[in-house]
């Protein structure tokens, strides 16, 4: 098996969709945004090695995480599990909410993903947006976050940057969640 094979194996993230709210807990939480509608409620957390977005509409929940492979998590309430791989679409409504998401995955030169992570970053810092940076360790690289959160009155929309310095892994998701009128 080819080193490139194997970066790219360890870098990707999955995408956990739950019925019930995750406890914080279960997460390193480094940045979090409370989103208060009439017709929905929103906790957003960066987490270290991705995302999770907690949606209400009345008794229920959609969550989505987005973490990578090696982060152990409750199968409790779990609907699906979807690996990142490569670009997917995946749609579907539980409950009175819709939810649609887009995700592509990228493995860049080092080249491109310096200048990747250098426009996001700086993006980011003029929008005001939510980010966490986590500097390189012994045993892992290091990794940049930023969630663009646009809310509006039924729906949520979150686009996601998550960088992987050591792979130079660069995962997009586009997300709407909303809630289904009339339900």
């Amino acid at each position: 098996m080819s080193n490139r094979t194997k970066q790219r194996r360890s870098g990707g993230l999955n995408l956990l969709l739950y019925q019930k709210t995750l406890h914080p807990e279960l997460f390193k939480i480094l940045a979090s945004e409370r989103v208060v509608r009439r017709a929905y409620e929103a906790d957003i957390w960066l987490v270290e090695g991705g995302h999770v977005i907690m949606f209400t509409s009345g008794k229920h929940t959609l969550t989505e995480v987005i973490v990578t492979n090696n982060e152990p998590l409750t199968d409790r309430g779990l609907m699906q599990s979807i690996p990142c791989r490569g670009e997917k679409y995946h749609e579907m409504t539980a409950n009175g909410i819709r939810y649609m998401i887009s995700t592509q995955e990228e493995q860049l030169s080092q080249t491109l993903f310096d200048a990747n992570r250098f426009e996001i970053s700086a993006y980011a810092h003029k929008r005001e947006l939510m980010s966490a940076e986590v500097p390189a360790k012994d045993d892992v690289g290091g990794s940049l976050s930023v969630l663009d959160i646009e809310r509006r009155s039924h729906e949520l929309l979150v686009q996601s940057f998550h960088l992987f310095d050591e792979t130079q892994m660069v995962i997009k998701t586009q997300a709407i969640i909303e809630v289904v009128k009339g339900s």
